[in-house]
């Protein structure tokens, strides 16, 4: 008896789709044709939002440390630019360097000690500058935080597009199995056969 298997090489592969989608999400489903071609362009369009979103998070972020930095400069006479985080909050958590150091003193938090080096000095000109600086601090904090959270949603928007392109590629390619086998009369081969189709979805 012999077999053979033909598939529909007009339908692209489980594997092929799910490995489209990982790349672009939605382009898996858009090769399967426009049955799926809206749920391939909503995968898109939710990529594309994303990185938008995670582009202008940054951006603002950026933009909002900036003008912190330059209200520390013009009013507590520091430049935080290149200074470490530890830094940065100690100047939007108190009026001066004194204050600061004096009170890591009184609590013997002696590793939260800032080094005496004039670089390291500031004086707020008012509390309400140096709150001023802390909300601008904080805003960049939460845009920040925003950006680990768009792209693990990039991440679950790919994976998700794999493998519902994956599943429906699996569920669109038939499989063709021809069956040719001789036919048996009385002990002897007849000449001839049979032959069998069937299709699998």
């Amino acid at each position: 008896q012999a077999q053979a298997q033909v598939q529909d090489f007009d339908t692209p592969s489980p594997r092929q789709v799910f490995l489209r989608s990982l790349v672009v999400p939605g382009w898996g489903h858009l090769s399967l044709g426009d049955a799926h071609a809206s749920r391939g362009r909503t995968h898109m369009i939710t990529d594309v939002g994303l990185v938008l979103a995670m582009v202008i998070g940054e951006q603002r972020q950026a933009r909002l440390l900036d003008d912190g930095f330059a209200v520390a400069e013009t009013y507590a006479g520091i430049y935080l630019t290149d200074k470490s985080r530890s830094l940065q909050l100690a100047v939007s958590d108190y009026d001066s360097f004194q204050e600061y150091n004096e009170t890591m003193l009184r609590l013997r938090n002696w590793n939260r000690l800032i080094v005496d080096t004039p670089e390291n000095h500031w004086t707020w000109a008012s509390s309400e500058r140096r709150v001023e600086y802390q909300e601008l601090r904080e805003q960049a904090d939460q845009a920040g935080r925003a950006m680990p959270i768009a792209i693990s949603l990039m991440v679950a928007n790919r994976v998700v597009s794999a493998l519902s392109a994956a599943r429906l590629a699996r569920e669109a390619s038939p499989s063709v199995s021809l069956s040719l086998s001789p036919v048996y009369m009385q002990g002897a081969v007849q000449e001839g056969g049979q032959v069998r189709a069937t299709v699998r979805f």
